[in-house]
């Protein structure tokens, strides 16, 4: 009988910006770190282009399958 590997059973599979990416992360706040957003910069964001407002971050529950944009402003032209 066989041990089944918690790391992948908990693994969530989603997209961050059009990339699939998998995820042990449990919330939009700790995805952002998990990835390395430095979240103390102009972010915004949002879960199945729902907008997600920065102060809602560490309660937005992540499912499988979510699409995920995190946008940034871009100074210059």
């Amino acid at each position: 009988m066989s041990t089944p590997n918690l790391q992948t059973a908990s693994a969530l599979s989603l997209q961050i910006n059009g990339e699939a990416v998998q995820t042990s992360s449990a919330t939009l706040a700790d995805l952002l770190s998990e990835r390395g957003y430095d979240t103390t910069q102009a972010l915004a964001c949002a879960v199945n282009r729902h907008f997600v407002p920065r102060t809602l971050w560490a309660q937005q529950v992540l499912q499988p399958g979510d699409a995920i944009e995190v946008v940034s402003p871009v100074v210059g032209g």
